[in-house]
């Protein structure tokens, strides 16, 4: 059996390609949730046509999003609360060749693996051995994904930097690609004509939202030099910071947007002139389609985009004003699709006996 653990929107989004394949083929499986986000995971579980969880670990803080440090903690507590009480009955359960599923570097994915381990199967790693070599930056998810990748069986690495990181360990896969890649594609129709001209931008990382003048500055610089208008995507954690921030200034150019369904997203990615992002998510999905992207962190682990598509700023608002004059010189057409990395991955569940077909794949 089959087991996902997973507690964000964006986890949800790269785990749904692979979800998506194991049902063409019919091989069943489970969605466990942890709920680090609530009522946006809630909305996106059936829009990427998820199947209700089948076990609600935690439930964020007191069913609301997770907004501080205190709040984490008592989430965490609740995690190991619920492992505690269930673990042992579950594993009495499980059927033989079971595996859990992590993705990512969140704070999901340390615990999902440890669960894993407690019910004494493999722990699968999506997205494993990126590193950004600084533990530092990004806070906390460099120690998320070493941490997971000491204690994962199964490592899907997307690139071979990512696979040259685990070179100690047993069982990586060159994956291709992140599963980034297969979302996008599998959300993006047929473009639709461009009415007005804009560009993208998504800030909401932990370490960015919680430095108040890096926010002030780089908002500033945004609003002073963009040559178009910009449409700013916020979540429940970033909102308030973003919105108050905004007012306080007077900047004219933005148009704040809620969360956007996926394939919302997808479209509004695709037209956008340029992306400013922390996301590395949204880094490697405008990597996808070779959209300008200036990817607002001090480093990145993920190298999609970067060199060609996407520059770093490293938080220099220099790097941002230079980026906004220059955006278009960074487009690039005509992309390699390459090998999709969800069925690098799928095959290779079935040929560890880990996922077994009842159906041929769908065409």
């Amino acid at each position: 059996m089959i087991i996902f653990i997973y507690g964000t929107t964006a986890e949800a989004i790269k785990l749904a390609p692979v979800v998506r394949r194991l049902d063409a083929q019919g091989i069943p499986y489970r969605h466990w949730v942890t709920q680090q986000h609530t009522e946006s995971l809630r909305k996106a579980i059936p829009e990427l046509g998820f199947t209700q969880p089948d076990e609600v670990i935690a439930n964020g803080h007191k069913g609301k999003p997770l907004k501080s440090p205190v709040q984490m903690v008592s989430w965490i507590f609740d995690v190991l609360t619920w492992s505690a009480s269930n673990v042992r009955r579950i594993r009495k359960t499980l059927p033989p060749g079971s595996v859990v599923i992590v993705h990512g570097d969140t704070m999901t994915t340390v615990l999902g693996t440890f669960i894993g381990r407690w019910l004494k199967v493999p722990v699968a790693h999506i997205e494993a051995g990126l590193r950004s070599g600084n533990w530092r930056h990004p806070f906390p998810e460099e120690l998320d994904r070493r941490i997971v990748g000491r204690f994962a069986h199964i490592h899907y690495a997307p690139t071979e930097e990512s696979a040259a990181n685990l070179s100690k360990r047993r069982n990586v896969v060159l994956t291709h690609g992140n599963t980034a890649k297969d979302a996008v594609r599998d959300a993006a129709g047929d473009s639709e004509a461009i009415i007005e001209a804009y560009g993208l931008v998504l800030l909401h990382r932990f370490e960015f939202i919680s430095n108040t003048a890096l926010v002030a500055e780089t908002l500033k610089t945004l609003d002073k030099n963009t040559p178009l208008p910009l449409r700013l995507i916020v979540d429940a954690y970033s909102r308030d910071a973003i919105e108050q921030t905004i007012a306080e200034l007077g900047l004219t150019n933005f148009t704040v947007m809620p969360k956007l369904e996926h394939g919302d997203f997808v479209a509004a990615l695709r037209a956008a002139s340029f992306v400013v992002t922390d996301s590395g998510g949204v880094q490697q999905e405008a990597a996808v389609f070779g959209i300008p992207t200036l990817v607002h962190r001090k480093v990145s682990e993920s190298r999609e985009g970067i060199g060609t598509s996407a520059i770093l700023s490293g938080w220099e608002q220099s790097a941002v004003a230079e980026f906004l004059a220059n955006a278009q010189d960074y487009r690039v057409i005509d992309l390699d699709p390459g090998e999709s990395p969800s069925d690098i991955i799928v095959a290779d569940l079935i040929e560890r006996g880990l996922a077994r077909p009842v159906k041929t794949p769908s065409a």
